[in-house]
């Protein structure tokens, strides 16, 4: 081959990587999750859906989606099944189903007229709930795919959701500035929680501290707790079998994303200023932050067994060592 066209051929391929860069690098992260086997992580941003292998990061493959935006990605209990939710704003909510084994699509389910910013599924994996921008919450057989309940209780888009471990209640969270209770079989409210004086943009139901590996069984709902991150910049610990506020912190910037440690004790919360902040449950106290991104923080891991968390976000990602030698932190 001519020299010319050996360089024509180089210079184009270059430019069709720069341009591959560059779009990753202006497409934000929305979504992450750490796979069952906790050897990879799915990312979903306005790029697709994509596996990468973790720690390294580096792309494995390219899953086939057709959703526009992606705004969560939910592994099932037993970590056969994968939810990808999201959609276009103002037209179409759906969520995809995906056989994780074989990395197929099963189904696609357009369920609401705005996208779905949140998808849960029930402790025995049985069903799963979604949250829309059209502030609807509808309930799924995961066999069927069938509707089976639908909730209309908020007043504007709801952002969040979670079932409590009794598998019968989900608690959601809403731009409305409420967490509402509901019956997941029948639809119906039971209590509103209105202590925040802002969005709230996130919920989850705190793990069992008796079994980290499992989700807390019926028979602990009555003690079960939730926890909430809202534009308040608060991050507030609620006992919701009977609307208690039990305790909360305001944090140095809105916390947009958190996950529980394992066994319950302590919450890893990613804000917009970028930073991972690690709050006490017991105290509320801020035990440490970490630097992380520039710009906010969309979702976030942590794996334990490393001591790393991965947070996503307008700037890409960043691994982030939460267990650093005294001589790595900055003074």
């Amino acid at each position: 081959m001519p020299i010319l066209s050996i360089n024509t051929a180089l210079t184009a391929f270059l430019t069709l990587a720069f341009l591959a860069l560059s779009l990753s690098a202006a497409s934000p992260w929305t979504a992450v999750a750490i796979t069952p086997d906790a050897k990879h992580v799915v990312v979903g941003s306005q790029q697709g859906i994509e596996l990468y292998m973790w720690p390294e990061m580096i792309v494995a493959e390219k899953i086939e989606s057709d959703l526009l935006h992606v705004h969560d990605l939910r592994f099932s209990p037993d970590g056969k099944t994968l939810l990808a939710a999201g959609g276009s704003p103002a037209e179409e909510g759906a969520v995809e189903i995906f056989a994780w084994l074989k990395r197929n699509r099963i189904r696609k389910l357009t369920l609401h007229n705005d996208v779905v910013y949140r998808v849960a599924w029930s402790p025995d994996g049985s069903r799963w709930a979604v949250a829309s921008g059209d502030g609807i919450c509808s309930v799924i057989n995961a066999k069927s795919f069938e509707q089976v309940a639908r909730y209309e209780g908020h007043s504007r888009a709801v952002l969040a959701l979670d079932f409590l471990p009794d598998g019968k209640t989900i608690a959601s969270v809403s731009v409305d500035q409420t967490v509402r209770l509901w019956d997941s079989v029948l639809g119906e409210h039971i209590r509103t929680l209105d202590n925040h004086v802002g969005t709230v943009n996130s919920i989850a139901v705190r793990p069992s501290k008796s079994n980290p590996n499992i989700a807390p069984t019926p028979s602990d709902s009555s003690l079960s707790m939730i926890a909430t991150i809202s534009e308040d910049r608060t991050l507030r610990i609620w006992q919701p079998s009977i609307g208690r506020l039990m305790r909360f912190i305001k944090l140095p910037s809105i916390p947009r994303a958190f996950a529980w440690s394992a066994t319950g004790d302590r919450l890893y919360v990613g804000c917009n200023d970028g930073y991972l902040r690690v709050v006490d449950f017991e105290s509320m106290k801020l035990l440490d932050e970490f630097e992380g991104i520039d710009g906010r923080v969309h979702d976030l891991i942590v794996d334990e067994n490393r001591k790393q968390a991965l947070v996503v976000g307008q700037a890409g990602f960043k691994i982030i060592d939460t267990n650093p030698s005294l001589a790595d932190r900055k003074p």
